[in-house]
């Protein structure tokens, strides 16, 4: 992702693909700089890494997490994860709890 030159010292518009933006997003989280920081030093919009961050975030499926399941009272499960807690009843539907629970995952990342 080199800044290219044209010949009378412009910057050449840099094509970004989804790879391209998701090295910049990983150079960036490893630099500890401000996205502005970055933008301004790799000569490029701080709008253009706002905007791949926000599409990125979008698609990206949440990743799955075992969970351990605990035996509370009889015909109840308890689920720890993240500081939070949940019991259900052990006949609860499997829909229900997955609702339950992309709830409970959403919260992390601001509703």
């Amino acid at each position: 992702m080199d800044k290219a030159r044209m010949a009378d010292g412009r910057r050449h518009r840099e094509v970004w693909g989804e790879p391209e933006a998701r090295e910049a997003l990983s150079e960036i989280a490893d630099s500890g700089e401000s996205i502005a920081e970055f933008a301004r030093r790799r000569g490029v919009s701080a709008q253009r890494i706002y905007y791949w961050k926000k599409r990125i975030a979008e698609t990206t499926a949440p990743a799955f997490v075992a969970v351990p399941l605990t035996a509370t009272r009889a015909g109840q499960i308890e689920i720890s994860a993240d500081g939070v807690t949940i019991r259900v009843r052990e006949d609860l539907a499997s829909e229900r709890l997955a609702d339950i629970l992309d709830v409970v995952a959403r919260r992390g990342r601001g509703c």
